[in-house]
């Protein structure tokens, strides 16, 4: 009897919680009353009490949202000159149903009638009305201008000016009339530094990475190229630099550099997305990877960190069958014989490829010496001299040494590298195997990028990426090299280059893939947000494979277009891209990416 009661409850309860979940209010419907500047399908993207659409068919309703919606919305008015705008919210319930209704009185569009501006002699004043995005050809927008005085403080930050102010004032009649006032202060130099909870690291190791002197002028740059050295050294998760007046007087700041230091001795585990290279001559390609790692962040207390690794990346393009895996053994230093040179020397051994029965398994060891310098956050210079033996699918030999040296330069000017919106990239690769170093072949490459962002509109984004390589050292008369696959000839297809084309698929002979040692790969794309964390995309790819530079026509350069789209997840953006041959319309392809092509 206890059990059936105890049931019983179980019932009621469960009979409540589904009629309460029948009682949810959902939004029918949205309007906009006296709005003439500002269309719906802006308001649609702002707020979050919107109508069903096809990504959300039952939007429940939520009172306190639509309060939150409702200041949205007028601080949207006023980011386009409105600023006499008047809104009231209101909404009604039939039948589990609600129905949203803004009223809205715009008012006068506010536009830029004068500038001036006073105090500023280190700054032109042309370049800071563009920092603060003012233009009176366009409505004022105080929002706007309020959001961008962290980039005038951080161009006067740049030049010693650290205790420089700033106000904005706006005379509000027909028009507004914006005076500028600055008082730049002093040239702020650098006095003393102050080491905090270093946690046992000799002190000696943190004062040769300063990239300032006692008396030199404070500058934004300098003190993060400090920080970004610092954490360089990998002992430390988190270095923080603090400027702090001198009593009496306005030129001088002590620095206090506060420290947080890793385990020196720890293991390591991640997984997610990591783009992986199953050859030399493809773009990176999409895998889902995991890796387990022992370091020791000061080997024989030393500034030398020792890492050991295994990585297994399971690659999302179905042409590969088989996971790649690879074990690393590392050192790595800062510093090499008393100069500022961050090295690093890794022994690897790694198994790739297994291309479906086509190309069997390739394995692969050796040593890896690499030099990394860093101009900023994600522009570097790197060299790399490598030794390594591997299997390759050559008629002659079976293994193949080689000895290789590459320069590698890549310009990062992008303004976010995910969800870029405007900027560019420049990468190089020069690359030498063999010659004077020795080994089994002798070959030049060159594989050279460039990336431009344009944004459209306050979403969109027109990107177009080109790649140019070349490859000296296969001649097609030459039966050692004349048709096997090799991991450093160029590919196209899949989908991070053709996507038209199946993965390596871009030139075929006898059903297996083919490389070449030229190419040419262009990607134009139009990305345009949709709902919250969806996208899509319009685009189009053009790719040419060539034997030799004097075979290459016009002729030889096939195109594909297609849509995609985006979605976030908790690997990052997931992308899912149709496209279409466009010499052969018959010949579709559906490709699963992670994170946008480029």
């Amino acid at each position: 009897m206890k059990s059936l009661y105890t049931i019983f409850l179980c019932l009621l309860a469960w009979t409540g919680a589904v009629r309460s979940q029948s009682d949810d209010i959902i939004i029918k419907t949205v309007n906009l009353i006296g709005n003439e500047h500002v269309s719906m399908n802006e308001v649609m993207y702002i707020i979050r009490q919107r109508p069903p659409n096809w990504f959300v068919r039952q939007p429940e309703f939520d009172s306190r949202l639509l309060k939150l919606d409702a200041l949205t919305l007028k601080s949207f008015y006023h980011s386009k000159g409105f600023l006499d705008v008047k809104l009231e919210e209101s909404y009604s319930i039939e039948n589990n149903f609600a129905h949203i209704v803004y009223e809205i009185e715009e008012g006068k569009q506010y536009f830029i009638s004068k500038i001036s501006m006073t105090g500023n002699h280190s700054i032109s004043e042309k370049k800071i009305i563009k920092l603060l995005g003012l233009d009176k050809r366009k409505p004022y927008n105080p929002v706007f201008i309020n959001d961008n005085l962290y980039a005038v403080e951080n161009e006067y930050h740049q030049i010693g000016k650290l205790f420089f102010t700033i106000n904005v004032l706006d005379d509000i009649t027909d028009s507004v009339k914006v005076t500028i006032q600055i008082l730049e202060g002093k040239d702020v130099r650098a006095n003393n530094t102050y080491l905090e909870k270093l946690g046992g690291i000799d002190s000696a190791l943190v004062w040769r990475e300063l990239a300032y002197k006692p008396g030199s002028i404070y500058s934004k740059n300098t003190m993060d190229n400090t920080t970004r050295r610092l954490r360089e050294m990998g002992i430390f998760s988190m270095v923080n630099m603090i400027p702090i007046k001198v009593v009496d007087t306005d030129s001088l700041v002590n620095m206090v550099i506060e420290f947080r230091r890793y385990k020196q001795r720890e293991w390591i585990s991640d997984g997610g997305y990591d783009p992986i290279q199953f050859a030399e001559g493809t773009e990176p390609l999409p895998a889902i990877s995991g890796t387990v790692e022992w370091r020791n962040r000061s080997f024989f207390n030393t500034p030398t960190q020792f890492s050991t690794k295994l990585l297994a990346g399971v690659p999302m393009e179905e042409q590969f069958v088989l996971p790649r895996l690879r074990y690393d053994v590392s050192f790595a230093s800062s510093w090499f014989m008393g100069i500022r040179f961050p090295s690093k020397l890794t022994g690897f051994y790694e198994t790739f490829i297994e291309y479906k029965d086509k190309i069997e398994t390739i394995e692969r060891f050796g040593l890896n010496l690499s030099q990394l310098i860093r101009f900023d956050k994600r522009s570097f210079f790197e060299t790399k001299s490598v030794w390594e033996s591997f299997s390759d699918q050559s008629a002659t030999e079976e293994n193949i040494e080689q000895r290789s040296f590459a320069l590698k330069i890549n310009i990062d000017k992008k303004d976010d590298p995910l969800f870029t919106r405007k900027g560019y990239l420049l990468s190089g690769l020069f690359k030498s195997a063999g010659y004077v170093l020795g080994g089994n072949r002798d070959y030049l490459k060159v594989d050279l990028g460039i990336q431009f962002y344009t944004p459209i509109g306050s979403k969109s984004v027109f990107a177009t990426r080109i790649k140019l390589g070349r490859l000296w050292g296969w001649d097609s008369n030459d039966t050692d090299y004349s048709t096997d696959y090799s991991y450093e000839k160029f590919y196209l297809g899949g989908s991070t280059s053709m996507r038209g084309w199946e993965v390596l698929r871009f030139e075929e002979l006898e059903g297996e893939p083919v490389g070449e040692v030229f190419r040419f790969m262009t990607n134009i794309e139009y990305r345009f947000p949709t709902y919250k964390s969806f996208g899509f995309t319009i685009f189009a790819d053009g790719g040419l494979l060539a034997d030799l530079t004097k075979n290459i026509s016009s002729d030889l350069l096939k195109w594909d277009s297609g849509v995609g789209v985006t979605i976030q997840t908790p690997l990052g953006p997931a992308r899912l891209d149709y496209a279409i041959q466009v010499d052969n319309p018959g010949k579709r392809k559906i490709q699963l990416g992670v994170q946008n092509l480029f």
